[in-house]
């Protein structure tokens, strides 16, 4: 064991080890410095990193120095020997990618959680290759910003990023805007005019909510991918585009390509590197991080904190929106505050009261929520089981209102719970109720 990085470096010339563990924070070099020397003399040596700081700027500088994986403190033990088995099994050649310092000085996007830690690995993997990507994700969850990222770490970052929403266009524009067109091409074609694919050559051509495609520029969508050439409208020339291809939508793909509203070859020709990004209620505990991020973001006149009280209500509430509409909600929050620290009653109402707007439907959602959080933050305390307990206090006002609304029939509570009495009786026995 080492307790720094140079003396690492000297362990690892000295004793030859088949795999490396390093922590990113080490005195005197640093472990992704480490990393970088390790691999110009090292290449097939694998490296995993241990960091307590699992940013995107830390999870692809290290994938792309050449680190076999990354681990977030706590290290799960489990995960760990998995990790370590792959790399002693594996033993394979990674190439260096030139670092860059940008994304990870300003992070397009922010988050520590498990479903974001892989994502960035996904981005790293992205940038290190030249292949296709379809990013999928409810709106608002930073699709775009996803594609970006692996255009900022990826060889083609001196090229443009050139990104086109294919639902913002009528088909009849589409084309034009994708391909170009020719002088007299249609009605208003006044001059030629390159397209979105010409502008993005050396670089990445970003398709925004792709599905949005009619049938008819899904097919010219494709034989654009299959040789690399364009050709504007009103002309029959072919112009060679070395261009990367990033898709993203909101809308489950498959399940249109089985209503035959999308191309199966073309998501095939899509999808050679999936993405998916979870809407910002499945990772919560990003939250914090984002809001201090968009704090540090808006304007320096705004308030650079936010209360307990105010952060507890933007855990209640859902976030249909996902992180745009936190974003939003920051910044409504930062102009109402007007330079004091973001109280609950800043927020907009809708999302301090998400009761008042959302109707008996939408009280239930946040009551049960709350409650769910509150023992799922118990469980992590205790390591107590928590699906049954949820699930039997969740049942258990259920089955005392049907009886209070039947006035005590069970058959006719059974009747109306399409259950069995049998079941019905011993479930009102195990809660206690008569």
């Amino acid at each position: 064991m080492a307790s720094s990085g140079e003396e690492a470096l000297r362990l690892v010339e000295t004793k030859m080890p088949d795999l490396v563990i390093l922590d990113i924070r080490l005195p005197g070099l640093s472990g992704l410095e480490v990393l970088q020397r390790i691999k110009q003399q090292h290449e097939a040596l694998p490296v995993v990193i241990v960091t307590a700081h699992g940013t995107m700027g830390n999870a692809i500088e290290a994938m792309q120095r050449g680190a076999f994986e990354y681990l977030v403190k706590p290290v799960d033990l489990a995960r760990a020997r998995e990790v370590v088995a792959q790399a002693l099994a594996s033993r394979m050649k990674s190439g260096e990618v030139e670092e860059h310092r940008t994304a990870a000085e300003r992070p397009l996007l922010v988050g520590t959680s498990a479903p974001m830690q892989e994502v960035y690995k996904k981005i790293a993997t992205a940038g290190m290759n030249d292949l296709s990507v379809l990013v999928e994700g409810e709106s608002g969850t930073g699709k775009e910003q996803v594609a970006l990222a692996i255009h900022v770490n990826s060889p083609r970052r001196s090229g443009q990023f050139v990104p086109i929403n294919c639902g913002s266009l009528p088909d009849t524009l589409l084309e034009s805007e994708l391909f170009g067109h020719e002088e007299g091409a249609f009605t208003g074609a006044v001059r030629r005019k390159a397209g979105r694919v010409e502008s993005a050559d050396g670089g990445t051509l970003f398709l925004d909510e792709v599905a949005e495609l009619s049938t008819a520029a899904q097919v010219k969508l494709l034989r654009f991918l299959e040789t690399h050439r364009s050709t504007r409208l009103g002309s029959t020339e072919q112009i060679p585009v070395d261009v990367r291809v990033i898709a993203a939508t909101n809308q489950p793909v498959e399940r249109l390509i089985e209503e035959g509203r999308f191309r199966r070859d073309l998501y095939y020709r899509l999808n050679v590197l999936p993405i998916r990004l979870v809407p910002l209620c499945e990772r919560l505990e990003d939250l914090p991080q984002l809001v201090a991020h968009f704090l540090d973001q808006v304007q320096s006149s705004l308030p650079a904190a936010i209360s307990p009280e105010a952060l507890d209500a933007l855990r209640r509430y859902p976030w249909p929106g996902n992180v745009r509409e936190l974003r939003n909600a920051i910044e409504h929050a930062g102009v109402a505050a007007r330079g004091r620290i973001i109280g609950i009653e800043h927020l907009p109402e809708h999302v301090s009261a998400p009761q008042l707007r959302q109707g008996p439907a939408g009280r239930l959602e946040s009551v049960i929520a709350a409650f769910v959080r509150e023992k799922l933050a118990a469980a992590q305390a205790d390591g107590e089981a928590t699906y049954d307990a949820i699930l039997a206090e969740l049942e258990k006002p259920m089955l005392r209102e049907i009886i209070r609304f039947t006035d005590g029939n069970q058959a006719l509570a059974s009747r109306l719970l399409s259950i069995h009495r049998t079941t019905l009786r011993k479930k009102l026995e195990q809660l206690g109720d008569d």
